[in-house]
């Protein structure tokens, strides 16, 4: 990828001279529709993260961390249906902010890219933790591998521990799976869900940018598939869209499958779907069901959208759409550069992922602090940026305007067939 060395590339489609933005550029891509509505109050929040998040541990500045005298300790859980690497950035910045802020003591180097799904990990973590405002359970890290039946048993001897050992005193939940589990007042402790794409059309959490659930506290992107399928309406105007989602329920509320839905029939879109078991790409049977949809809706559509847990393995992730771009279908995805990298068109990505875990910091801070849960802000907003695959634009022709361009932070000229 270069950001700034690609003017000669650009000069094929413009005869302009123009300098592309930094990443890290304060811009406003959207201009192509209004994000809210005038009529609903959202609190824009952006965070500037400072350049701890940058560092390959958080030792070198301990020394200037003044540590909060809390009321009570709070013994911290982790729950989600399976990892993710949106997860484990989130989680590195929560709590990064949570030791800046002298909540959490952590071990003297907490490398970046760090994986708390391993256990050894998160026991150092836990060690270190004991007796900060905030501390980790050593055994409160739970997870099914994204398997289904697993989770079963993972969600229910979670709740049985909360409701009868009563020694988890707030639990942060990562994603859609886990806020429909535990979302929930008579928990009797403070929940915290993070991540959860379109909480209100899963059923997680009413409308409003306060929680209509005691004790529970979800974090939400106002409006954030509705800008994203507007935004690629409004550039490539097509008619008829497609996309695979999973079979599964929980995985389908993860996609915003019926958001997304009920967005194409507002815009006047033709949605064309397919359902397969397409969230594990580790498994072979998944990749097969993308396939099939692939095959069975390609000659229906003039793009297609790519929702988390597509089912397209990162490797030769390109074979797997190519007979879409051969036929010039616009490759969009849902929030993944490393797609774009690899060969999609286009997507629509937050300047940095570590926001929603220092957000979610904040929350719990102020928990910690007395304020209840369901009188903190939930609405959460980052900027967003384009990433574009120009070599990918050739193969479908399709020309990007100037306008947008300069609205692009991840801008690549080839396609990583890896």
């Amino acid at each position: 990828m270069r950001k700034n060395g690609l003017l000669l590339y650009v000069l094929e489609f413009f005869c302009i001279f123009a300098v592309l933005p930094a990443a890290n550029a304060e811009i406003d891509p959207l201009k192509y529709v209004e994000q809210i509505d005038s009529s609903q109050e959202i609190s824009h929040v952006y965070l500037k993260l400072n350049n701890s998040l940058d560092k390959e541990s958080v030792s070198s500045d301990a020394a200037a961390i003044t540590k909060k005298n809390c009321a009570r300790n709070y013994r911290l859980a982790i729950i989600q249906k399976g990892p993710h690497e949106r997860f484990k950035i989130m989680i590195r910045a929560h709590l990064i902010k949570l030791w800046e802020d002298g909540y959490i003591d952590l071990p003297v180097s907490l490398a970046s890219g760090f994986d708390y799904d391993d256990p050894e990990i998160w026991g150092k973590i836990a060690d270190a933790s004991a007796g900060s405002c905030v501390q980790l359970i050593k055994d409160g890290y739970y997870s099914s591998d994204w398997n289904e039946n697993e989770w079963e048993k993972v969600h229910a001897s979670l709740r049985k521990r909360i409701l009868e050992e009563r020694d988890v005193d707030i639990l942060l939940g990562m994603g859609v799976a886990a806020g429909l589990q535990f979302a929930d007042s008579s928990l009797g402790i403070p929940v915290m869900i993070v991540d959860p794409s379109s909480p209100e059309a899963a059923g997680i959490i009413g409308p409003g940018k306060f929680s209509n659930k005691s004790n529970v506290h979800v974090q939400k992107y106002p409006k954030r598939e509705l800008v994203t399928l507007s935004s690629f309406y409004e550039i490539f105007g097509f008619k008829d869209l497609g996309i695979i989602v999973d079979s599964d329920p929980d995985m389908q509320n993860a996609q915003s499958f019926s958001l997304i839905k009920k967005i194409a029939s507002e815009l006047g879109i033709n949605l064309h779907y397919c359902v397969g078991s397409i969230h594990d790409s580790d498994n072979p049977e998944s990749r097969r069901e993308f396939l099939r949809c692939r095959d069975e809706i390609k000659d229906k559509i003039d793009a297609i959208y790519l929702p988390l847990f597509n089912g397209i393995p990162d490797k030769n992730f390109f074979s797997y759409i190519r007979p879409l771009v051969e036929k010039d279908i616009i490759v969009i995805s849902s929030n993944r550069i490393m797609e774009v990298k690899k060969g999609s068109l286009i997507t629509l990505v937050e300047d940095g992922i570590e926001e929603s875990g220092r957000f979610e910091a904040d929350v719990m801070e102020k928990i910690i602090d007395g304020v209840k849960p369901e009188m903190i802000n939930q609405n959460y907003n980052t900027n967003l940026s384009f990433a574009l695959n120009m070599k990918t634009a050739k193969l479908v022709n399709w020309k990007p305007s100037f306008e947008l361009l300069m609205s692009v932070a991840y801008l690549f000229d080839t396609i990583d067939f890896d």
